[in-house]
């Protein structure tokens, strides 16, 4: 860095990046943006006299503020005080600034231009490259940001012109000079960043042409003779013509060059008997995606990290393939660029596509960046690690290492003094990195997801398909890279519609290998990372992929991997630490990206066919017995259906619909039936209803075409049961019939038929059909009790009580209430108590008792867990109808709020409605916001109206002649049996 090398003495300044001195060799402030403008014109006129008059036109041009000479003076006392007053001299009415030889950057910047031009002339192009890959490396960026003031905007604008005359001038002796496929790349970036240079799109036609791509080179000036007639309506120049003739026509002198030698042993030094390193900025970080979209919570825990005071810094972030680590990374980068002025050092370790940099070759690399070649650089990694951390030492450079494999590979290229920071990107967790502060990286939040679809495809085109575009990124599974891919492949066919590419999505397999353009794809980016695994590793990835579920506890990855638990989740962790798997919500459940679900399926195909359905059927066995146990002990009754459900339903329809079944490998229908009922019967959150719906439909399908009698009636009272509970009355009723006759013919277990019964009378109560449901419930109540089971006995007590309020016999179900609670404490089941204090309120509401029916609902709900949102939601329903029934209209608006609530919360569709419907009631009853209650009403209405349930009869009239008719009623739920 000029002001740090050489002479200690004197000042230094640099000037091509952020504005900077040194005195004696300690960096000085040097004010506000504007008495900075003041010294770079003083600068720029080092050792002449500069007027004020001057100053001032320099500093505002036309518009000087009235105390402009008086500002000028304040500048010029506030500099004296920090760059000495024999430094900056007062002269006939003006000021001179002494700036020493070497002391400003753009003079040693000349001086290597000079050099580089000399001896290209005398053809050592090798020499000419080095000195100006020199004069290049002085340039820290935009040279004098954020300056205001017409000088130092003119100088601004002509220190980047001759930054590009420069690298032109390189790039021309290194391809005279031979290197043509090494510049490619180079030219490429600068052809597409400036399209109306000639000259580059010659030197990278030359490049291409001698690199033995004569194709590449007249495509090249195809694109150029393009771009000059659409921006200037003109086509290529003289020179771009003469060489694409001369390359039509393989002239054979093109390919002439002088070998590459290069006769000086250091690239040449800023000032007699420097170090090179001294003078050197590498500024090598990649560009930054101009579409770059979103992170910000995760870029400032970044920045936070890497801006720590105290050792050096080190901010790793790991997470899966194409989740957008390296964007991320370099975008931070770039913001902290000019808080780490002495330079920016990139390198890719290769660590995800199996062949990984060495520490040794990384050192090296960064070594050369700061001018140590050949045999300065020390032969062992030791040697080089400590040549490394002696040359950062003092400095303040930002360390960006990209793809790294594991913490063994980082170590050696840590700076080991204050000033810098390491910024790594990694699939793999670098716990071992010491001072490390760790970020894991997540998919896209779907807005962001869209967001970044739409910068690249284009606000209209989104803005005509938002579904589409939604579901589209949905099935990306909201991954940056899958999202950009299929970006680039809309933006290169303006006339596709986002529908049509949906189209091609269907399925794991064909969404895989629509993912990819180019050289971009993302299985590829998924292979690196399954290439990393060991064998074990490897078998774990492609089993945990076969259930069909969204998660695994460790029990279940114990039993689909066949291992004792302690082993299983060892292993489920090394996959996590690998990026290849995803743990969530507490640290004991495993889950895949849906991309990366697909990409282990597919490394699994071809593998034993038994072996997959083994691993499910395990799987089986783990779940029926966890419902086993829960359905024996009511206290693990709601911690299994919360978190089990959705994996029971996905399992079971998987396993139902499997192909060429087996009874040695695939799960009987049977153990899966017993599943699938006893998981109904602990669920008790309507979110558990869609999953449980599919799966019963697949297990009944299944059991009907191989003639499982005693599957299908479980199958056909889970059905009934589910359909019951959404108020599908009809169908409903008939599954619960079939599955009655069954369980009478082929399944006379007395549970089974008990719960058949019972399933039924509800469904009767349900239908408006008292008498049936009374017949149905002493039926099952009976069965009960001569299965000695006390617990089902008093619930179902409860529920023949409901049956008698509805015929109007209130002592009868004051007396079956009053058995169901001597059982219920003799069991001491506050779960019981609670359901028979609600039934005796609804009793005394029916009774007119008002006063008595609310105080039954509280106590009830004082007895229920407010975690269970389906039993408060009805409660809560409930108790608003008696509160309004008694006039206490705000209490009745405030509770069932709360009703909605909690049935939202819950799922559950149907009980929404209702409660949205009271809530409306109550709104109208008290006067107070007519316009929600007829906004409650029209919403539950629309939830309603649709399934056929005859609530939605009522609100007709209250909603008016004005409102539309609603929607017809639709299949539904989706489940519904065919």
């Amino acid at each position: 860095m000029v002001g740090e090398g050489g002479s200690s003495g004197g000042l230094r300044f640099a000037v091509l990046g952020p504005l900077r001195c040194w005195r004696d060799g300690a960096e000085v402030p040097l004010g506000s943006p504007q008495q900075q403008s003041m010294l770079l014109a003083l600068l720029f006129r080092a050792g002449r006299h500069v007027s004020g008059a001057q100053l001032i036109d320099d500093l505002w041009g036309d518009e000087p503020p009235a105390r402009a000479t008086g500002v000028v003076r304040t500048y010029v006392h506030r500099l004296r005080r920090v760059l000495g007053a024999e430094a900056l001299t007062s002269v006939g009415g003006g000021y001179l600034l002494a700036v020493g030889s070497g002391g400003l950057d753009t003079v040693r910047c000349d001086e290597l231009l000079a050099e580089g031009r000399a001896r290209r002339a005398d053809g050592r192009n090798a020499d000419a490259a080095a000195a100006l890959r020199g004069a290049l490396a002085l340039w820290r960026g935009e040279p004098m940001p954020g300056l205001p003031g017409p000088y130092a905007q003119r100088q601004r604008r002509e220190w980047e012109e001759r930054r590009l005359a420069v690298l032109e001038l390189c790039l021309e002796a290194e391809v005279e000079g031979g290197r043509c496929a090494e510049s490619v790349a180079e030219l490429a970036a600068l052809v597409e960043e400036h399209p109306l240079r000639e000259r580059l799109s010659e030197l990278l036609m030359l490049a291409l042409f001698r690199s033995g791509r004569q194709a590449d080179a007249l495509a090249a000036y195809r694109a150029a003779d393009r771009r000059l007639r659409d921006e200037l309506g003109v086509g290529a120049g003289p020179g771009l013509r003469d060489l694409h003739g001369r390359i039509l026509a393989s002239d054979e002198t093109l390919s002439a060059t002088t070998e590459w030698v290069l006769t000086e042993t250091e690239p040449a030094a800023p000032t007699a008997g420097a170090d090179p390193a001294s003078t050197l900025v590498p500024a090598q970080l990649p560009a930054s995606a101009a579409d770059f979209t979103g992170r910000s919570a995760e870029a400032e825990a970044l920045r936070a990290a890497l801006r720590e005071p105290g050792s050096v810094p080190v901010a790793a972030v790991a997470g899966m393939g194409g989740v957008g680590k390296t964007a991320l990374a370099v975008h931070v980068a770039h913001g902290l660029a000019a808080e780490f002025p002495d330079g920016q050092l990139y390198l890719d370790l290769h660590g995800a596509d199996g062949r990984p940099t060495r520490p040794e070759e990384a050192l090296a690399a960064f070594l050369r960046s700061f001018g140590v070649v050949g045999d300065a650089i020390p032969a062992g990694l030791a040697e080089r690690s400590a040549r490394y951390r002696s040359l950062l030492a003092g400095r303040r450079v930002l360390v960006l290492l990209d793809n790294a494999r594991d913490a063994e590979q980082v170590r050696p290229l840590l700076p080991g003094s204050a000033g810098c920071a390491v910024l790594v990107t990694s699939r793999t967790r670098l716990g071992a990195l010491p001072n490390a502060r760790f970020t894991e990286l997540p998919v896209l939040p779907a807005e962001d997801a869209v967001t970044l679809l739409t910068r690249v495809v284009g606000a209209e085109r989104v803005a005509a398909e938002e579904q589409a575009a939604g579901e589209l990124v949905r099935l990306c599974g909201q991954l940056p890279l899958a999202v950009r891919i299929l970006a680039a492949r809309l933006a290169c066919r303006p006339s596709w519609t986002i529908a049509r590419l949906l189209e091609q999505l269907t399925g794991d397999r064909y969404r895989l290998d629509a993912l990819r353009s180019g050289d971009l794809a993302v299985e590829s980016s998924f292979r690196f990372g399954y290439d990393q695994l060991d064998d074990e590793q490897a078998r774990a990835f492609r089993l945990l992929a076969v259930p069909e579920v969204p998660d695994l506890s460790p029990g279940a990855v114990a039993a689909v991997l066949d291992l004792p638990e302690p082993d299983a989740v060892e292993l489920a962790e090394s996959l996590v630490d690998c990026s290849m798997l995803e743990s969530f919500a507490s640290p004991d459940h495993y889950r895949y990206h849906d991309l990366l679900r697909a990409f282990a399926r597919r490394a699994g195909q071809g593998g034993d066919p038994d072996e997959l359905r083994a691993a499910l059927s395990r799987l089986v066995d783990h779940h029926h017995a966890l419902v086993t146990a829960a359905l024996g002990a009511s206290s693990a009754r709601r911690g299994f259906a919360v978190g089990s459900s959705p994996a029971v339903g996905a399992l079971v329809s998987q396993c139902a619909k499997l192909p060429g079944r087996s009874a040695d490998t695939a799960p009987a229908l049977g153990r899966l039936a017993e599943l699938l009922l006893g998981c109904c019967l602990l669920a008790d959150s309507g979110h558990a209803t869609r999953p449980l719906g599919h799966a019963a439909n697949a297990l009944l399908h299944a059991s009907v075409e191989q003639g499982d009698r005693a599957a299908e009636a479980r199958a056909r009272l889970v059905l009934g049961r589910l359909l019951t509970e959404v108020g599908s009355v009809p169908s409903a009723l008939a599954e619960l019939l079939r599955a009655r006759d069954l369980c009478t013919a082929f399944e006379p277990a007395r549970p089974l038929l008990a719960l058949a019964h019972s399933s039924l009378a509800a469904c009767f109560l349900q239908a408006g059909r008292p008498d049936e449901a009374v017949a149905g419930f002493s039926a099952a109540a009976s069965a009960w009790d001569r299965a000695g089971d006390r617990r089902s006995l008093a619930a179902e007590l409860l529920n023949l009580a409901g049956a008698f309020a509805r015929q109007g016999r209130h002592d009868a179900a004051n007396r079956v209430i009053d058995q169901s609670l001597v059982i219920s404490h003799e069991l001491a089941d506050r779960e019981l108590e609670a359901l028979a204090r609600d039934a005796l309120g609804t009793i005394a509401h029916d009774r007119g008792d008002l006063a008595e029916a609310a105080a039954h609902r509280r106590a009830a709900l004082a007895l229920t867990d407010p975690a269970d949102h389906r039993r408060t939601g009805r409660l809560l329903l409930r108790l608003a109808e008696s509160l309004r029934a008694a006039g206490r209209w705000d209490d009745a608006v405030g509770t069932a709020g709360d009703a909605v609530d909690a049935l939202t919360l819950d799922g559950d569709h149907r009980g929404r409605g209702l409660a949205l419907a009271v809530l409306g009631d109550a709104l109208a009853d008290s006067r107070t916001d007519l316009a929600r209650a007829r906004a409650c009403w029209a919403e539950a209405y629309g939830i309603l109206a649709p399934i056929g349930s005859p609530e939605a009869e009522r609100l007709v009239p209250l909603l008016g002649a004005d409102h539309p008719a609603g929607p017809a009623r639709s299949r539904w739920p989706s489940w519904l049996p065919g």
